[in-house]
């Protein structure tokens, strides 16, 4: 069994020898691009040097699938026309602008030529080619972008569509239709250039800016409704404590869900095996593997095994200057935990 059967038997839901262990979200490591000399904001605009960055762990770290498009979570923004501010050697692209709000929504519509936008037909289409030629027998290959939730916040503005989520629901409405045919064009887009899986990252949409009952109300028919319409299988991520929501983030649909360390992992794996869905998490980035120790990342992707995830990864984008030595211990804790020989 490679490292792709292995993978794809565990998303199914099938029992393997080990767990999996990588990263469903994004990893932008300064040090990853220097092991190849290569940067940002090259690696975030050209597609030999994202393949190659996407590349890295597999060696440096010992993670055992790859990400496709990019290092930031606004592709779909990008294709929108919000506004982004530059990436750096240590920073991603950003939201600098919104261009909608309440007096020109009318304006607001998908545009046919979505996917002749942004980043999508000369950086990702390439990059994915290429992963699939180098990688793709061998190792999973996974894309990844804002949900519809978070890019209609990004279009408008997070504080105004929160506003509009409490008094002004036709609004929401009008937005979020754009955003989901977003969100379904470009998922099924990057099945089609042979992604394995697409992951949703909706920040926007967690219990630290909305709350469960709205989730439930807004979040979930917009995700059931973008999940039945794809061509593959997706991962939802939501930051923060999702204990609240995770039985919902299940109930969306999706093949998996990505938490952070804020929430429950024993709870949310008894909860989503319970609905055929598997999780992905939780070392945690911020600190842990920013700030911590190399023994801390060691015990806290322990407890993530002990606790039952099902693919050990970080909890949330990797930050820049994150230590490799850091980064490795996920590997190795995984390695330990199985009884193996760590390379």
């Amino acid at each position: 069994m490679n490292l792709k059967e292995r993978f794809l038997a565990k998303f199914n839901g099938e029992d393997v020898d080990i767990t999996p262990v990588g990263s469903t979200t994004t990893y932008a490591v300064m040090a990853f691009g220097d092991s190849i000399g290569k940067e940002r904001p090259e690696a975030d605009t050209d597609a030999r040097v994202m393949a190659d960055w996407a590349k890295v762990p597999t060696k440096l770290v010992g993670w055992e699938w790859v990400k496709a498009m990019g290092w930031d979570i606004i592709p779909l923004s990008e294709a929108m026309g919000v506004e982004l501010g530059a990436p750096t050697r240590d920073t991603q692209y950003f939201v600098k602008g919104h261009p909608y709000n309440a007096d020109n929504l009318d304006d607001l519509e998908f545009p046919s030529d979505f996917l002749q936008r942004g980043r999508f037909p000369d950086v990702y289409g390439p990059q994915i080619q290429m992963l699939k030629q180098e990688v793709g027998d061998e190792m999973v290959i996974f894309g990844e972008s804002e949900g519809a939730f978070t890019l209609a916040a990004n279009l408008v503005g997070t504080e105004l569509f929160m506003r509009w989520c409490f008094k002004d629901k036709g609004k929401v409405a009008r937005v979020l239709e754009v955003a989901k045919q977003a969100a379904i064009a470009a998922a099924n887009w990057a099945f089609d250039q042979g992604v394995d899986y697409y992951v949703f990252a909706e920040p926007t949409s967690g219990p630290a800016l909305l709350s469960p009952r709205m989730y439930k109300k807004i979040v979930l028919p917009l995700e059931q409704e973008i999940v039945a319409a794809l061509k593959g299988p997706a991962v939802l991520h939501i930051c923060a404590n999702t204990d609240p929501v995770i039985d919902m983030m299940c109930d969306t649909g999706v093949k998996g869900i990505s938490i952070e360390e804020k929430a429950d992992m024993k709870a949310a794996v008894e909860k989503a095996h319970a609905k055929d869905v598997r999780v992905f998490g939780n070392v945690a980035t911020a600190t842990t593997l920013f700030n911590g120790t190399p023994q801390e990342c060691y015990d806290e992707a322990r407890r993530a095994l002990e606790n039952g995830t099902d693919f050990l990864c970080p909890g949330c984008g990797v930050a820049p200057q994150s230590p490799v030595e850091n980064l490795k211990q996920l590997r190795k804790a995984r390695d330990d935990y199985f009884g193996l020989q760590s390379e």
